[in-house]
């Protein structure tokens, strides 16, 4: 069994705390693991406030080279001393901001990360297993990789920006497990405009096919996404594929 919990996100009620960024606890099989840290170490908090105890993570994944999923991470190895971070080589070089200001740094990892903390990142391309069930499998984005949990209504995907495009990677997974249907797709999909969270950065019609390949030709169930999705994209999908769609904040909890 998998029950997932959102540590961090764009929004959260009241009592949790938000930011720009994304993290997701696994609780698998009975095991604790982590996929992303957000931007700060705001989501180690959340996780005190929800009752997971960080130090017990055993294993933990990074998604890909952006500070919004990694920049966390320092503030998880002061509560946890032994989990290493598996991440794909690519994810230690610098990528540039996906926006129209200038005057933003990079949205790159900070390289000192990779080296004050070396001996906590396991560097490598997949596919590999994070655990026996958790599949790591990179995609066509050079730094990028999905966790592909194994439950007993199928494969779940989790992959925090679907930078390669949700659709696309939900057919590399499936090629890889031929066998095995995707019941779930849970991350960000990475349709948010340059002007913030109320902007579409792509044609209402591209956001209604996605909802049409994710849904019918390849029959995914839960479609669960927030973050760099953006709300005018998520009410699109909603509107399109209603009943489909659950909407991520902090403190989200998802059982599969």
């Amino acid at each position: 069994m998998l029950r997932l919990t959102v540590l961090i996100e764009n929004s959260a009620p009241d009592h949790l705390f938000a930011e720009h960024g994304l993290s997701l606890h696994l609780d698998y099989e009975g095991h604790s693991y982590l996929l992303d840290s957000g931007t700060s170490g705001l989501f180690v908090r959340n996780a005190d406030l929800l009752g997971i105890d960080l130090s017990r993570v055993e294993r933990a994944a990074l998604s890909h080279g952006h500070n919004d999923h990694a920049g966390g991470f320092p503030a998880f190895f002061h509560r946890n001393w032994q989990a290493p971070v598996l991440a794909r080589p690519a994810a230690v070089q610098s990528y540039q901001k996906d926006t129209a200001d200038e005057a933003c740094r990079p949205a790159g990892v900070d390289p000192a990360l990779f080296t004050r903390w070396a001996d906590r990142f396991d560097l490598a391309d997949g596919p590999r297993l994070l655990a026996p069930g958790l599949h790591l499998i990179p995609d066509a984005v050079s730094h990028e990789q999905s966790l592909a949990a194994e439950t007993a209504h199928g494969l779940v995907v989790m992959n925090s920006c679907c930078h390669a495009g949700a659709a696309h990677i939900v057919r590399e997974v499936r090629a890889l497990f031929p066998t095995q249907k995707v019941h779930a797709i849970v991350g960000g999909f990475h349709l948010v405009g340059k002007t913030g969270m109320d902007s579409l950065g792509v044609p209402p019609e591209q956001v209604r096919l996605l909802s049409h390949q994710l849904a019918e030709e390849l029959e995914v169930e839960r479609i669960c996404t927030g973050h760099c999705t953006g709300h005018p994209a998520f009410d699109l999908m909603a509107q399109q594929k209603p009943g489909r769609l659950i909407p991520l904040h902090t403190g989200t909890c998802l059982s599969f």
